[in-house]
């Protein structure tokens, strides 16, 4: 099946209903929406929702600002890896274990107590919609490169040209889960049947699971990043 545009998936979920009124074309596309960010929230998937920030941390740091310029956000980390010296591409990298912020003070109490960074701690700045902070501990005692992968939330299939006729990796690759959220999200809005909301909730879930299986995924609750071959799709249960 060819991928989905923005008109075409309109139809298909107009088809699946029996119904072309489920909203306003301001509510169709807030439902589409939400299946993406359903999509989005529940499967990582490298290239396409993940972006990874490159930099440098110099002796005596203990944070990083994360403020992309072409993508939205970072919502969630994925990893944050480091290696001693800048562009010391012959030492090997280190995992840094993601940890609570309060751990992290915990762990190196002393002010100005330097080290290798062994852990780190994500969360968003209020300040900046578009921007987060990482701190890591104990503080650098010596210049570090890093690498610094994360989940961002891409543009929408309804973000799109206005003829209809744009897609996204999603609708050219997930049609199956992308189709079956619209449906019940769509149903959910039309205030349908339990049962039948439960059998697109099902369906959809089923989708979800081939989306991982196709990108040879793992669940979020088994994975660990311990290589550079980190997994580069995760399911959150």
């Amino acid at each position: 099946m060819a991928a989905f545009t923005l008109a075409t998936l309109r139809t298909a979920i107009d088809e699946w209903l029996e119904n072309d009124s489920w909203g306003t074309p301001s509510q169709r596309d807030n439902i589409i929406v939400l299946a993406e960010e359903k999509i989005n929230s529940t499967v990582g998937i490298a290239g396409y929702n993940t972006n990874t920030q490159v930099g440098d941390i110099a002796q005596t740091d203990k944070l990083i600002d994360v403020i992309p310029d072409s993508v939205t956000g970072p919502l969630s980390p994925s990893y944050l890896k480091i290696r001693l010296g800048n562009d010391a591409t012959a030492n090997p990298w280190s995992f840094l274990l993601l940890k609570d912020y309060n751990f992290l003070q915990e762990y190196a109490p002393v002010d100005n107590s330097q080290g290798y960074p062994k852990y780190y701690s994500f969360y968003n700045d209020v300040s900046n919609a578009n921007g987060v902070t990482v701190n890591f501990s104990p503080i650098a005692d010596a210049a570090y490169e890093y690498e610094f992968n994360y989940y961002f939330e891409p543009a929408s299939l309804t973000a799109g040209p206005v003829d209809g006729t744009g897609t996204t990796w999603l609708s050219t690759h997930a049609k199956n889960a992308l189709l079956y959220g619209c449906i019940n999200q769509a149903y959910i809005f039309m205030k349908g049947e339990q049962q039948i909301i439960q059998t697109y909730e099902m369906k959809f879930m089923e989708a979800l699971k081939a989306l991982v299986v196709m990108q040879g995924g793992t669940f979020r609750d088994t994975s660990f990043n311990d290589s550079d071959n980190a997994p580069n799709m995760m399911v959150a249960q």
